[in-house]
């Protein structure tokens, strides 16, 4: 955990009533304790410099209080309306500096705060790395929207390919190089083991989620993003036999990361050590490791 979560979780209060994130100060206070959302930004970043934690706590803190929940209501059933917001904010990404349109709602305003901050003392390619992840975790909020409207019921593996973006994994996995300052070099950042790693390890991140957080998403109907629902629905097997699909789906995808994480570590494969490849991969295990215990242990854990 990162000594700095106490000053992170002040930070973030304040930022998020600055932005009109939260209309009750206190109120919001309450709710980023109860939902631990500092702490999840501690465990996945133990390393973070102080600064660097208050970046990933309002991140935490922007994505789980007003983003995701939007798509919950009316706007998660309207692609007209999605399509608007969500394409502002791609649009937001390819601006020479992060500024937002006129007449956008906060939840905007404050995305663009977030990225100008995250790509400041950054490399153009990191940058590039960084809006093509949001690209595609932002379409993949869009796609869940119009799946919902066209009551589409997909197979467990198009739920997961998308899950893979709409958990955020691949964003928060870039987000380590900024808040840890230690840029990884393009090169090793797609190098293909580095790549499966991320990949692999979003998988797990959106598994354990799905467990965790399908009885409340299937209280409110949402049965087709959601990849334990999928398989009760889609594919009509009962909670149990669902449950022990998706262990050996972790299973599998644990003994894979642990091999790449080896494969990464081991000196005896190259004359020596790929610089910044061994300090990337510890921190894509900190962010696999600290979602799972935040999704077991926090009153939040749903994304």
């Amino acid at each position: 955990m990162s000594p700095h979560v106490d000053r992170a979780r002040e930070h973030t209060s304040a930022w998020m009533y600055h932005f009109g994130l939260a209309e009750d100060r206190q109120a919001n206070d309450r709710q980023l304790r109860d939902w631990k959302i500092s702490e999840l930004a501690g465990l996945c970043y133990p390393d973070a410099t102080a600064e660097g934690l208050d970046l990933a706590s309002d991140l935490m803190g922007w994505y789980f209080a007003p983003f995701d929940d939007l798509f919950d209501g009316e706007l998660g059933r309207d692609t007209a309306r999605s399509a608007q917001l969500l394409g502002e904010m791609t649009a937001i990404l390819d601006r020479p500096v992060p500024v937002v349109g006129p007449g956008q709602p906060p939840v905007v305003h404050a995305f663009a705060d977030l990225f100008r901050r995250s790509i400041t003392g950054m490399s153009p390619a990191w940058r590039a790395r960084a809006a093509h992840h949001w690209k595609g975790y932002l379409a993949g909020q869009y796609a869940e929207v119009v799946d919902r409207c066209r009551a589409l019921a997909p197979d467990a593996q198009s739920c997961l390919h998308r899950r893979v973006s709409t958990t955020s994994t691949l964003v928060v996995d870039d987000l380590l190089e900024r808040v840890n300052g230690d840029e990884v070099d393009d090169l090793v950042a797609h190098m293909p083991y580095v790549s499966q790693l991320r990949r692999i390890g979003a998988e797990i991140v959106a598994i354990n989620n799905d467990v965790v957080s399908a009885d409340r998403e299937k209280a409110r109907g949402d049965l087709a993003n959601n990849l334990l629902l999928v398989l009760e629905t889609a594919e009509g097997l009962t909670r149990g036999a669902a449950l022990h699909r998706l262990a050996g789906m972790l299973r599998d995808r644990y003994e894979r990361f642990e091999r790449l994480e080896r494969h990464a570590a081991d000196p005896g494969r190259a004359p020596s050590p790929v610089p910044g490849a061994l300090r990337n991969v510890a921190g894509l295990r900190d962010i696999v490791a600290g979602t799972f215990l935040w999704d077991n242990t926090t009153g939040r854990g749903s994304t």
